[in-house]
């Protein structure tokens, strides 16, 4: 008999334990489950022994190839990038996008089109101010969408907003966001039983998924205010070695080292920074400030792509050669850390056969 987990045990192996992603999609779904200022808790045990918030989780016990199975139906024969079709350097040719965008605006542009023609009906992201903890936010058009515009680095639970736009009456729900989140909606997918309980399960229809290496506590606002004091924040970049905050008198460069302890303990555990379940897969080129790497991995994410080139919305050019490499040592390093976690009886959540762990350490197969 299939062993049965509810709230209270999504409490006591994740929550309390530190573990919790603060992806939000379990938030909404019930309503024993909130969050305050990106914390997630079970404010009351529902009684229920077996229950969605606990196999919807992403640190919660995932069979990885289980999941290339659903989401793109096969093993996968890049382990380190996962499944994908081709990978481009992008950016979006709308001037107000890329003013407002991160890097290459692609992420904001694809849902703004997705909206436009008809697609979904609303897109769930994180809003807010830079520098402020950011909001979870339903837009239905594309001023919304792009107020939304730029990366938050802390955990937003915006995955609850699915749940919100479902609710409202939304049919069709495009989504943003971290690895996790785009894993919780993919576990999400593959619920069976009552839809009364899982209402949002058949409404997410286009999934961006968004570069992450790791994600910030929110603590990390108060820590920023205090060192740009009263000229505010306008915009904040990850760097390899820090973080670039843009003020209105300039630009201020915080080394890692003082960032460091204010990043997630959860996501030392993370097996997958480029979002591996996702349709298509938005991050830093770490090279070109003004474009966006851009991983197109379904039929989904190649037909949104595809109109979006052909709408003028966004442009692509070949990912460099050279740079392929650099990606696939970042990615894979961030791997075979969480497998010597594995091996030392962390990352429990984390299911793999033999065959997958090998093609990590034999660097998986390269292709673009």
């Amino acid at each position: 008999m299939k062993a049965r987990y509810g709230s209270i045990a999504l409490g006591q192996e994740v929550m309390d334990q530190g573990l919790c992603t603060g992806c939000g999609l379990c938030v909404g779904m019930c309503p024993y489950i909130k969050s305050i200022n990106e914390r997630v808790a079970v404010i009351h045990p529902c009684g229920k022994e077996d229950g969605n918030c606990y196999k919807i989780c992403p640190k919660t016990l995932t069979d990885w190839v289980e999941m290339d199975n659903q989401v793109f139906g096969g093993r996968r024969q890049d382990h380190i990038l996962g499944n994908y079709q081709k990978i481009l350097f992008a950016r979006t040719r709308q001037a107000h996008v890329h003013e407002k965008g991160q890097y290459g605006g692609v992420a904001t542009s694809l849902l703004s089109l997705a909206i436009e023609k008809g697609q979904v009906d609303a897109a769930v992201a994180t809003g807010g101010p830079a520098g402020e903890i950011p909001k979870p936010t339903v837009a239905h058009s594309r001023e919304e969408v792009l107020a939304c515009g730029g990366s938050h680095y802390s955990a937003s639970p915006s995955m609850g907003a699915v749940n919100q736009a479902v609710k409202e009456g939304a049919a069709r729900v495009a989504a943003t966001g971290r690895p996790c989140q785009v894993l919780a909606l993919r576990k999400m997918q593959a619920l069976d039983g009552d839809s009364s309980h899982n209402l949002a399960a058949n409404k997410v229809n286009f999934i961006v998924g968004l570069f992450c290496f790791w994600a910030l506590d929110s603590a990390i606002y108060s820590f920023l205010s205090k060192q740009v004091g009263v000229k505010g924040i306008l915009k904040v970049d990850i760097l390899v070695d820090g973080i670039e905050i843009t003020t209105s008198t300039g630009k201020i460069k915080i080394p890692v080292d003082k960032v460091r302890p204010y990043i997630r303990s959860t996501c030392q555990e993370c097996f997958d920074p480029t979002s591996e379940f996702a349709d298509v897969s938005v991050g830093s080129t770490e090279y070109d400030p003004g474009w966006n790497t851009l991983i197109v991995r379904t039929k989904k994410g190649e037909e949104m792509v595809d109109m979006a080139v052909n709408e003028g919305i966004i442009e692509t050019k070949a990912y460099p050669e050279e740079r392929l490499p650099m990606l696939y040592t970042a990615v894979r390093n961030k791997k075979l850390r969480v497998l010597q976690q594995k091996e030392q009886n962390t990352a429990r959540y984390l299911q793999l056969d033999d065959e997958y762990k090998q093609g990590i350490i034999d660097q998986g197969v390269r292709r673009v």
